[in-house]
């Protein structure tokens, strides 16, 4: 059995993991040698390809059925974890100017290393970060 470019298993999925005789003779005997030579495999994947084609819901309907439930949901979450963040104590607020700085540093040809660790004073207050740096 071979599809249009003679290559089945090597799809998006990588090739076919190796086959378990034992298994394979037990669905044999249960259901049968396989009918290699007897069934038309060409038309088999024509009438799934048309029976896929004639489904009326895409798949991403099953997502449009929670869209109702799920945007209110996430709306809460939200606002919930906008309370907790706002209302949280022990959070240094960043200037709004310790981006710029930081930005404005790398760009004027100040090391990486060093604008990270002025962005990092500047956000937490502290200016000792090499504790636990390795040498």
């Amino acid at each position: 059995m071979t599809d249009s470019n003679n290559t089945i298993g090597e799809g998006a999925f990588g090739g076919e993991p190796p086959h378990d005789a034992a298994l394979g003779a037990l669905v044999r005997g249960v259901v049968g040698p396989v009918p290699h030579d007897s069934v038309n495999w060409s038309a088999l994947a024509g009438r799934i390809g048309v029976a896929v084609a004639a489904q009326r819901a895409p798949w991403w309907s099953y997502a449009a059925r929670w869209e109702r439930r799920a945007l209110p949901m996430a709306l809460a979450a939200g606002l919930a974890a906008t309370f907790a963040l706002w209302t949280s104590s022990g959070v240094a607020a960043v200037p709004p100017t310790a981006a710029a700085e930081a930005v404005t540093a790398v760009i004027s040809g100040t090391p990486a290393e060093d604008a990270a660790s002025s962005f990092a004073h500047a956000v937490t207050g502290t200016s000792d970060f090499t504790v636990g740096v390795p040498e």
